[in-house]
């Protein structure tokens, strides 16, 4: 059995907190595991972050990814922890603003939930032991990039739509 670094376990256990805690989190409102979509929506209908702020998070992901796949081979450790980072303080972020459950238009709540999977896929790719290889990471920024990419696109929709 192979344990992880200890120097690892503080972004774990982050990832883990940004995924929701355990497997059962979501059951009862009918969510698959890792789905967080109805943990990031808004109880009460808070106000929605300007779509100019969604654009400029997923363009910022988009950005922070790019070096993952020539990252991984050298530092593992940094470019699983680079991937938390840019989860917590912006894909969570799109989710909360634009995801199911917020009002934002069907194919932008669609698109912010499939990039959110993509996300997590790539994590969970970033946490394997040993590391995956640059290949493999760099399909998973590619799946995710184009998700973001659609994000970006919808949201500019709606920017371009509002009065």
């Amino acid at each position: 059995m192979h344990r992880a670094p200890l120097h690892s376990i503080p972004a774990l256990l982050l990832f883990a907190a940004a995924c929701g805690g355990g497997p059962d989190r979501g059951a009862a409102a009918g969510e698959a595991p890792g789905d967080s979509s109805a943990a990031a929506a808004p109880a009460t209908g808070a106000a929605h972050a300007p779509a100019d702020s969604v654009i400029a998070w997923a363009n910022e992901i988009r950005e922070g990814i790019r070096p993952l796949a020539a990252r991984v081979d050298a530092d593992p450790d940094g470019a699983r922890q680079r991937a938390v980072e840019l989860y917590v303080t912006r894909q969570e972020r799109i989710e909360q603003a634009a995801g199911p459950g917020t009002g934002s238009p069907a194919d932008l709540a669609e698109s912010v939930r499939v990039a959110e999977a993509r996300f997590h896929e790539l994590m969970q790719l970033l946490g394997e032991t040993p590391p995956p290889d640059s290949a493999a990471v760099g399909g998973a920024v590619e799946a995710l990039d184009a998700r973001l990419a659609e994000v970006v696109a919808l949201a500019e929709t709606g920017v371009a739509e509002a009065p």
